[in-house]
């Protein structure tokens, strides 16, 4: 380009007064300008932009002494990375020329960058800000990982060395741990849209209990499908917790911060959702012996504690036997007594028949006699067994008079010594601040010693 603009205007004369029509003007102009001016960079500061529904883009590129308007079609505006914001420092790619309905100079933009930060570096910033401002990353949201998951999704590439990693921790840790890998684009184009569809093919499948979600590492181009909003959401809808375990230590991705749990590399991934079974054995031994210590310690304090009420109430079992011993001697007792009355009376009956004459009244007076005797031994029988009756539950009573629960049932308790389980019957045997276990007719309680009468 040689820096000077050729636009040839016929020169009109007075023989020939000939004049140009506006869109004719325009069209030199236009022409010229696409003659003699080629593709160029210009630097500037935009302001003043608008994206209409048809995805164009317009705004005005302006440095400290002039302005002018760029346009940025739909088919270039879908190429960029980040969304343009007034005030952001760009240089613009494109040709100049003339929009023929105002006759308005502007550029037509055909690549965008930023100067300063990357273009992938402000993408990154304005989609975190947006992400947030929504609640992507509120921990409200985050759930916690279960401890040791039947199955564990892997949405990964084949063959990565990420999921080498993966699936050697895993191996290790936890030899039977089922996993199910959905293998997946984690760089390109497509890899966004594969990545989310992993996320959701794994959750459709349900038999995940954690999502491992990740790749090796890589620059902010290969990691970038990580970055897209697609992706994003898909982590913050999953119904399974997500980990994403994204590139190196260093490398944070938006995945990262809508994820349940970030791991900053795939090996600490899989060392984070599954514990180690050797720790898991370690763990229940442990757990065995202290319940089976704890379990003796309670059967000796409770033999301990059986034997302090045997000393001190006795054998309630013996004085039972003893009621009961009494209750079938009064029984014998009664059956013989029943028997000599009956033996008797057939006796005199016998007696009676011979001296008789007529047997006919001297029946129905024996009859009427012996009726009498009946009842009269009725009674005896049913008088003796009231008496058995009310010795039986004369000692009954007293057998339950004595019994420890009885006690403990008219409002009695019994106190123990929680450390030593030793039974207190002395105010001074208590010290102040000690733990007491009181036994009671249902149940027991603690308590601590604040003050004491002696």
């Amino acid at each position: 380009m040689s820096g000077q603009l050729e636009l040839t205007i016929p020169r009109a004369t007075d023989e020939a007064r000939s004049a140009l029509s506006v869109t004719a003007l325009v069209r030199m102009v236009r022409d010229a300008l696409q003659r003699n001016l080629g593709e160029f960079w210009v630097a500037g500061e935009i302001s003043n932009v608008r994206v209409p529904p048809s995805g164009h883009c317009y705004f005005t590129l302006k440095d400290a002494q002039s302005a002018i308007a760029v346009v940025m079609f739909a088919s270039a505006n879908r190429r960029l990375r980040f969304k343009l914001e007034s005030g952001m420092e760009v240089l613009v790619r494109g040709r100049v020329g003339v929009y023929e309905a105002r006759g308005d100079l502007q550029v037509y933009a055909e690549e965008l960058e930023p100067r300063g930060a990357g273009a992938l570096q402000i993408a990154f910033e304005q989609l975190k800000r947006r992400l947030e401002a929504e609640g992507l990353f509120d921990p409200a949201h985050k759930r916690e990982l279960p401890y040791l998951p039947r199955a564990v999704g892997v949405a990964t590439a084949r063959g990565g060395a990420g999921l080498r990693d993966i699936l050697r921790i895993l191996r290790d840790r936890f030899p039977r741990l089922h996993v199910i890998v959905r293998p997946t684009l984690v760089q390109g184009q497509s890899a966004a849209a594969d990545i989310a569809a992993a996320i959701d093919d794994l959750n459709a499948d349900g038999r995940a209990e954690v999502i491992i979600v990740g790749r090796g590492g890589g620059s902010l181009e290969d990691l970038w499908a990580f970055n897209e909003e697609i992706v994003a959401r898909a982590i913050y809808r999953s119904r399974i917790p997500v980990v994403s375990a994204v590139g190196h230590e260093i490398d944070f991705t938006i995945a990262d911060f809508v994820a349940d749990r970030r791991a900053p590399t795939p090996s600490a991934a899989a060392q984070m959702v599954v514990p180690e079974l050797a720790e898991i054995q370690n763990f229940l031994n442990d757990r065995r012996r202290k319940l089976a210590g704890a379990m003796a310690r309670l059967i000796k304090n409770c033999r301990r504690e059986l034997g302090h009420l045997r000393a001190r109430f006795g054998d309630p079992l013996a004085a039972i036997r003893q009621a009961r011993q009494s209750a079938d001697d009064a029984a014998l007792e009664l059956a013989a007594a029943f028997q000599r009355s009956v033996t008797r009376a057939r006796a005199r009956v016998a007696e009676l028949r011979a001296g008789l004459r007529s047997p006919a009244p001297m029946v129905r007076e024996r009859r009427l006699a012996a009726a009498t005797a009946a009842a009269r031994l009725n009674a005896a029988i049913s008088s003796r067994i009231e008496q058995a009756r009310g010795r039986f539950r004369a000692a009954s009573g007293r057998l339950d008079g004595v019994s420890p629960l009885r006690v403990l049932e008219r409002g009695y308790a019994v106190v123990k010594d929680a450390a030593t389980g030793r039974t207190l019957t002395d105010a001074e045997q208590a010290a102040i601040g000690d733990d007491l276990e009181i036994r009671l007719f249902r149940g027991r309680l603690r308590a601590r010693t604040t003050g004491r009468e002696v």
